[in-house]
């Protein structure tokens, strides 16, 4: 809260005046008002002392229960003080007409104080609400302008509006471009300068955020955020450092069910758009909050990719843990404690001195900023940026991380081609998907900020999500490049599932059932360490995750499973209540 709140400035400004027209009001107004000034002030200072002892114990509290039953004490006390402060104020109306500017001024300070005093207690309000994850924001509480949604087109440079994979074969995947880029012709250069930044993970964990701090950005974050699927900005970092960042809004982001095949059909696409990135990122950011098993699953997904590719400089995964929540020194002692170094047995812990701009005396100071190293990991840890924690450390770990992105060897000048990358990455995923020959290129509109990308020729038969691409978890398995088994379905007496698996066995599968769904996952291994120069890479590797949903007029449970000669097979019988 405003410091101005705690003081008893306008009360000791209005006695200063009091006295200084006391030779111009009667002596008998004069020994009826002073006494009032001092009863007013009495009341002020008592205030004061209340709030000061609330904040005092709120500090050491703990428990957000505790904090808002001490918040509605301190309230009932100072309406009792402000009660008692308007009938004084009352008397002193009656008095002489030469105090009526005094009295107004005063009596404003005090609406001032009282919306103040409003104002924070909405704020806590929300702030234990957003603690407790039950906050809904209320347009009514809130100016028109900040209820406005936020369009991402006058933030970045590049919008690349993938809102489902299967668009690419009707309306198509819009495009949609700044100004500025129009501006500066780059339609026709077609390239940006510097290294690609990708921030990722899973929905609404701060990755814009961390964005913004990172580059000294403003790009849009929060609720009101309409996000499309991949955003591109360019910025110079520290005064001669070129990225290119590139935004998502995320695995796990909410679906509009419109139809029983949307949620399956919002996961393709989030795992076409995640494959996208990995091939046009040379830097990876990862940014969780708590650090939960799915942030688990998701990082080692990530890191699995990155080591298996053979095109990628920079190999480490640098893992933002952004503790918004936080603000004490000892919590985040233990959340660091239960959620980074505890749980990797093989890391070690780093301190590097970094300088940055102390955002309360605005001066430049070296701070060592700890973080923890694992073989394809960096740990770096975050607090909420309001705080007196966070003033004290955020901006240190935002410059250690420029420091990091600055230090690693990439082609920083080489240019970029969003558009040429994006429409020959995309091609190439989209027949690995389909399983199709579907050429793609960018059409005009009749707005020349609008470009679409789509098929050449619409197919007559309908793209559709191929069975046994998606994993029924809506985790992200692993790119649409690497090992993916042809399969073969024969629907007869018996349902038979037959997916080619050279050099796999029956330990390197595992078949589970899910109601009337069968996942089949494995794991195609290289056969070989890479210990040279790999001068030519076409045979796929990685794990794979298949679904298949099998008709209702067969039994739920195979009646044979098997891997023979690099083949696996699945058979189901016919329910025999439908025979």
């Amino acid at each position: 809260m405003n410091d101005t709140l705690f003081d008893t400035k306008v009360l000791d400004n209005f006695e200063q005046e009091f006295q200084q027209v006391h030779d111009d009001i009667n002596p008998k107004i004069h020994s009826r008002i002073a006494p009032l000034i001092f009863a007013i002030k009495g009341l002020k200072q008592e205030i004061n002392q209340v709030f000061a002892d609330f904040i005092r114990e709120t500090n050491k509290a703990t428990d957000v229960m505790r904090i808002k039953d001490m918040f509605e004490a301190v309230l009932m006390e100072y309406n009792l003080r402000e009660k008692e402060s308007n009938k004084l104020m009352e008397a002193i109306l009656q008095n002489d007409s030469k105090q009526i500017r005094q009295i107004s001024q005063l009596l404003k300070e005090i609406r001032e104080l009282q919306h103040e005093v409003n104002q924070f207690q909405r704020q806590s309000e929300v702030k234990r609400q957003r603690q407790c994850g039950i906050f809904k924001s209320n347009p009514t509480d809130f100016k028109k302008q900040n209820t406005q949604i936020i369009d991402e087109t006058s933030i970045y440079d590049w919008v690349v509006d993938i809102d489902f994979i299967t668009s690419i074969n009707n309306s198509g995947w819009k495009v949609w471009l700044s100004p500025k880029m129009i501006n500066q012709e780059i339609i026709n250069i077609k390239a940006l300068e510097g290294a690609t930044v990708a921030v990722t993970g899973l929905y609404d964990k701060g990755k814009t955020f961390v964005l913004n701090s990172l580059t000294m950005s403003n790009l849009p974050s929060g609720k009101k955020v309409t996000t499309r699927g991949i955003s591109f900005k360019h910025v110079n970092v520290d005064n001669g450092t070129k990225l290119i960042l590139v935004d998502t809004a995320g695995t796990y982001s909410p679906v509009k069910i419109e139809n029983e095949l949307s949620i399956v059909d919002k996961e393709a696409t989030e795992t076409f758009i995640s494959d996208l990135v990995f091939d046009l990122a040379d830097y990876f950011l990862c940014v969780v909050n708590d650090f939960t098993s799915l942030d688990q699953r998701y990082l080692d997904r990530l890191s699995r990719n990155l080591q298996q590719s053979p095109n990628k400089t920079f190999r480490e995964i640098i893992v933002i843990h952004n503790l918004k929540d936080v603000e004490s020194p000892e919590i985040l002692e233990h959340v660091w404690s239960t959620q980074v170094t505890q749980i990797y047995a093989n890391g070690t812990l780093q301190k590097t001195k970094v300088a940055a701009l102390n955002p309360i005396n605005k001066q430049l100071q070296e701070k060592h900023v700890l973080w923890f190293k694992t073989p394809y990991t960096r740990h770096v840890c975050i607090v909420n940026d309001d705080c007196n924690l966070g003033k004290g450390l955020n901006p240190w770990v935002f410059s250690l991380l420029r420091y990091w992105l600055k230090a690693v060897f990439i082609p920083v000048n080489r240019s970029f081609s969003v558009l040429d990358c994006l429409l020959i990455q995309s091609r190439q995923k989209l027949v690995n998907f389909f399983r199709k020959n579907i050429k793609i290129d960018l059409q005009d509109t009749d707005d020349p900020l609008i470009k679409v990308i789509k098929t050449e020729n619409e197919f007559h038969d309908k793209i559709q999500i191929p069975q046994g691409q998606v994993d029924m978890s809506g985790l992200i398995t692993g790119q649409q490049d690497s090992f993916q088994p042809a399969t073969d379905i024969i629907a007869g007496d018996q349902y038979i599932i037959l997916m080619d698996a050279p050099g796999l066995t029956n330990d390197d599968v595992d078949i589970q059932r899910q109601n009337v769904v069968t996942l089949v996952k494995g794991n195609k291994q290289r056969p070989y360490i890479n210990q040279g120069q790999l001068e030519k890479s076409e045979r796929k590797y990685g794990e794979f995750t298949l679904t298949f949903k099998i008709p209702d007029i067969y039994e739920r449970q195979w009646s044979y499973f098997g891997v023979e000669k690099g083949v696996i097979t699945i058979k189901y019988d016919k329910d025999k209540d439908d025979i």
